[in-house]
């Protein structure tokens, strides 16, 4: 392959989820020349091309405390106000749900908007590396083939593909035991008031404690608020109507490569009457096959599942499908054999770590609510965990950082994938490459208070006590 298009910059991200956007982010603002390279047409990774259109709400301690600011906070802000709740997300539990096509428009202007290089519709072949150091990546786009050198390279997209190619260690989920994948549509012309009303009539079908600890009443609350309505993983588990649908066979349990066809998530938002709605999970592999079966069967999924909505669903009598994410909701594949390796137990405790570089709010999970099949709820305290710089680091190579939760070194690759932490841990890592490109010095030999000094710059606060 002959590479005509040849580039250099300090920094490189590869992969534009909010991740690598929150580490362009804070490669930029630190003062490194930063390029960003990401596969879609748009930035977003999960929020938007996963159509996930949603933030896991776990900012807060809680005792609502804000725990986790920076680039992070910045950037929910601004999906909130995407046509969303606005700043009223701060007075709620329930997650941030946003205007999808608002979101992609307000992600662009924040890249462009801090002298963020963007190279979307690109694609990374390989890697170039002298002497076991990363120094760049071969890529292909529709003006063909080039190289990218780079004094750091930060990997964020979720499924170590830098990593993989440059060699590191790492571990990698195999389908019998792969996570549990899913695949998102969306569904416009829904009376979100009309579904809502049945439930202030049924009380007894919407799933509280699922998911999220987390009632009816605050559902409603957010709903009179700002207009966006939150129905909770695995919730058409506990609704008579899919029961009843499952049992007459109008609504099948699985299709394809899909089950748990009930185990439905919605995010409703009253102005745009659009329901994003996730329902059925599969387990597949990395496989071009069997994601491409996955997504092929998921649009398959979504339409038989709309139909028996329109029929039996309140609010949805005249809805219909009005678009399939772009890409499948992979929630873990492969990550990192790391420096440091972080544990559930960190996460659970109030750990603290003097390499730290982001926190989280402490979280457990139990089951709360007592019905059959009930799924656990995430459980939030008073206090923080810490996520020390060591996990981000990949052994056995250098000028590379890890700047995606799920890819990072852990003991689980679900405890630090929420898109909260993930930015977090992506801003990170942006100033890492940048302190690195701009010291010339190694990322792994790098002095850690520099580090968090310009995390602290860029309003990231690791010092207050809970």
């Amino acid at each position: 392959m002959i590479y005509n298009n040849c580039f250099d910059t300090d920094v490189l991200v590869v992969g534009g989820g909010l991740g690598g956007l929150a580490a362009a982010l804070g490669s930029a603002r630190a003062g490194a020349k930063t390029m960003l390279l990401e596969r879609n047409t748009y930035l977003g990774g999960v929020a938007t091309a996963g159509m996930c259109c949603s933030v896991f709400n776990c900012l807060f301690t809680r005792g609502r405390k804000l725990a986790v600011s920076g680039i992070p906070l910045e950037i929910t802000d601004l999906l909130a106000d995407s046509g969303g709740p606005g700043m009223s997300w701060r007075r709620h539990k329930g997650h941030v749900i946003y205007d999808l096509e608002l979101a992609k428009l307000s992600l662009d202007k924040l890249a462009q908007n801090n002298a963020v290089q963007l190279l979307l519709e690109t694609m990374v072949t390989d890697v170039a590396k002298e002497n076991g150091r990363l120094t760049g990546v071969r890529f292909i786009g529709k003006g063909g083939a080039g190289t990218i050198s780079a004094k750091a390279v930060v990997d964020a997209t979720g499924d170590s593909d830098v990593a993989h190619m440059a060699g590191a260690p790492l571990i990698t989920i195999p389908r019998e035991g792969f996570s549990r994948s899913s695949y998102c549509f969306r569904m416009g012309n829904v009376d979100l008031d009309g579904f809502v009303d049945y439930f202030r009539n049924n009380p007894g079908q919407y799933p509280e404690l699922m998911d999220i600890e987390w009632s009816l009443a605050e559902a409603l609350a957010q709903y009179e608020d700002n207009g966006t309505f939150l129905f909770p993983h695995g919730g058409g588990m506990q609704m008579d109507i899919m029961k009843k649908g499952i049992e007459s066979g109008e609504l099948k349990l699985s299709l394809g490569v899909y089950d748990t066809m009930d185990a439905t998530q919605m995010h409703g938002i009253r102005n745009t009457k659009i329901m994003h709605i996730v329902t059925g999970y599969t387990k597949i592999s990395l496989d071009a096959f069997d994601i491409s079966r996955a997504i092929t069967d998921g649009r398959e999924m979504a339409h038989h599942a709309a139909q028996f909505m329109r029929k039996r669903m309140p609010g949805f009598e005249n809805a219909f499908v009005c678009g399939f994410a772009d890409n499948l909701g992979i929630r873990a594949s492969r990550y990192i054999h790391g420096d440091f390796v972080f544990t559930a137990q960190m996460k659970s405790t109030p750990s603290r770590f003097e390499d730290a570089i982001g926190q989280g709010v402490v979280e457990v999970q139990q089951k709360l609510h007592k019905a059959k099949n009930a799924w656990g709820a995430q459980i939030f305290g008073d206090d923080v965990y810490q996520i020390p710089y060591r996990c981000l680091l990949p052994r056995n190579v250098d000028g590379l950082i890890m700047g995606a939760g799920r890819s990072v070194s852990a003991d689980n690759p679900y405890l630090l994938r929420v898109m909260a932490t993930t930015m977090t841990i992506g801003q990170a890592a942006g100033i890492a490459a940048a302190t690195s490109a701009k010291e010339g010095e190694e990322l792994r030999r790098l002095d850690v208070c520099t580090i968090q000094r310009e995390l602290a710059a860029q309003g990231v606060d690791l010092t207050r006590d809970f």
